[in-house]
């Protein structure tokens, strides 16, 4: 009976364990947003091209206009401004690690999006860059809750 407790406790540890190493999302949806708004992205040239073509695609495919400019360009501030970060990291496989959108809108932060992967065995972290980056997206438009991106991301199909 004690050696069939210690299994019990190990399966239980790993299981807590994983669960807490997986990839999670913390969001503040923009409100109050519709199609009709002009969207200025600024271009982090330190993150990988991958990152903002999926920003891109995933404006274009919800019908938002908008325009890419360089960092440290003057900008109009009544536009929606959205400022990303990536960053990847290797374990095995190339991965996303940790991501951010920000939302700026009259000189204020209107909504915001955060991604991360704690350190961890998880194979969880080793999910598709794009779609969750997607996710990101889906979040700060207030498509899905910052949970649902969560459980997304950590299912097998989506993630």
């Amino acid at each position: 009976m004690e050696k069939s407790k210690r299994y019990i406790f190990a399966a239980l540890g790993i299981l807590l364990l994983s669960g807490c190493g997986s990839p999670r999302y913390t969001a503040k949806p923009i409100e109050a947003l519709t199609n009709q708004v002009d969207i200025v992205i600024i271009n982090d040239e330190a993150t990988r091209e991958g990152f903002l073509e999926t920003m891109e695609s995933w404006l274009t495919e919800h019908h938002y206009q908008y325009t890419v400019q360089s960092e440290g360009e003057k900008h109009d501030l009544n536009k929606l401004t959205l400022e990303y970060e990536g960053h990847w990291t290797w374990d095995l496989a190339l991965y996303l690690k940790r991501a951010e959108i920000k939302a700026f809108q009259h000189g204020q932060r209107v909504g915001e999006v955060d991604f991360k992967v704690p350190y961890t065995a998880n194979p969880n972290k080793f999910g598709n860059a794009e779609k969750r980056i997607r996710f990101m997206m889906d979040a700060l438009f207030g498509q899905i809750t910052a949970e649902e991106a969560t459980q997304k991301a950590n299912s097998s199909s989506d993630g």
